[in-house]
């Protein structure tokens, strides 16, 4: 009688095996809408192009929701606070996931970003799906030291990754080498691993347009304003570069993260702006014409997975200035499309973006080499398609 339950529970197992892969159904687990809206909707288009049923799992916001639906996906509520640590919100961001798991009941599942990736990779242990997890950089957690709270978490969060990812049919995109070593970190010696750098551009949308006339050179720093984006680095540089009597301008493009730990506080950002130091523009979904009325971009990040910043500045014909750390040096071609500088460093930053001041041409032939580089390296179409690629193999390979 044993061995007929058993065989009856692997006929049922197979039964909802093939019923799921005729569905071709991904569900996504997302933590941020906007952010998901302007970096991974092609994932969303592109999945239902080709006859996927594809959900949206993620915090409510309207607009970034009526885009999603627009674009042929259903959405289910989840809500996951993205810089909690609360064990009581954690467990029901889990148990929530769960829920609509089971509810789904997809293919395939794709978490997006380091907290998603957890909770929904424990749910769908226990409901045996597959999942795809997309590291896009190792965050706060993983950036500098390991001691005191963070290690505390760091630790953790191997801990619980390797509870609930340690498996055959759970895999990792990444996109830089560095980060995929956190698959060391947290033990997960049975996870197929992948490595897709950034998330594409449209080539179509981003153009090449002529740089702006005028003496003055305009740098901008198009990025959430945190901390670990550099802001306060390039902010002391600009104060450096006016010191040195340069014409130059120099904006911050993009809004404070409060849920962030890092975020820029909006007194500081007050005082620079009042300082003269600074311009400030508040994000922009229209990010193609804020590139194009700068002659650099500057990012002096602490820590990247692939930043979107340097793939769009490559894709508009600018110049980039940023940190010789992971993500940051594998956007660029260093003296080619632009220039590195050591992280946390604000003369040499300010000696790099000086250099592009100083010879303009130099700047206009580096971003000509951007564009290049973009056009055969960052094409949203082809990033697209690999995406494809890997979940077809997942599915296949489950």
């Amino acid at each position: 009688m044993a061995a007929t339950g058993s065989l009856r529970r692997k006929n049922h197992k197979g039964q909802r095996r093939a019923m799921q892969v005729s569905d071709k159904s991904i569900l996504f687990f997302v933590g941020d809408a906007p952010f998901f809206v302007s970096h991974r909707l092609n994932l969303v288009s592109g999945a239902v192009a080709h006859g996927y049923r594809v959900t949206v799992a993620c915090p409510n916001h309207p607009a970034a929701i009526e885009t999603i639906r627009a674009n042929g996906a259903d959405w289910a509520e989840w809500q996951v606070n993205r810089g909690g640590t609360s064990i009581f919100g954690e467990a029901v961001s889990l148990l929530r996931a769960f829920y609509i798991i089971r509810r789904i009941r997809p293919t395939l599942i794709h978490a997006i970003a380091i907290k998603c990736i957890l909770h929904a990779g424990i749910a769908s242990k226990f409901l045996d799906v597959p999942i795809v997890g997309a590291v896009s950089g190792l965050g706060y957690v993983y950036t500098g030291s390991g001691g005191g709270v963070k290690g505390v978490l760091r630790r953790a969060i191997n801990k619980f990754m390797n509870f609930g990812l340690n498996r055959r049919n759970a895999s990792f995109i990444f996109q830089n080498g560095d980060d995929a070593r956190m698959v060391e970190y947290a033990g997960l010696d049975r996870v197929s691993v992948y490595r897709i750098g950034g998330s594409g551009v449209d080539l179509g949308k981003i153009t090449m347009r002529p740089h702006p006339t005028g003496a003055a050179t305009i740098v901008g720093l198009p990025a959430r304003l945190l901390r670990d984006k550099g802001v306060y680095e390039y902010i002391e540089a600009a104060r450096i570069l006016h010191r040195r009597g340069r014409d130059a301008r120099f904006l911050l493009i993009g809004d404070p993260d409060r849920t962030n730990p890092t975020s820029v506080k909006p007194i500081e950002l007050d005082a620079w702006v009042a300082e003269g130091v600074v311009e400030w523009i508040p994000y922009t979904a229209d990010i193609a014409s804020a590139l194009a009325a700068l002659h650099v971009v500057a990012l002096p990040s602490y820590r990247e997975g692939f930043p979107k910043t340097l793939i769009d500045a490559a894709a508009a014909g600018r110049a980039s200035v940023t940190s010789d750390v992971p993500g940051c040096r594998d956007a660029i071609i260093e003296d080619v499309t632009g220039l590195l500088c050591p992280a946390k460093n604000s003369d040499a930053l300010a000696d790099a973006i000086d250099q592009l001041i100083r010879d303009r041409a130099l700047c206009i032939s580096m971003g000509i080499a951007a564009r290049a580089h973009a056009e055969n390296n960052f094409d949203l179409d082809r990033v697209t398609r690999r995406h494809l690629e890997i979940y077809q193999e997942r599915i296949k390979a489950y």
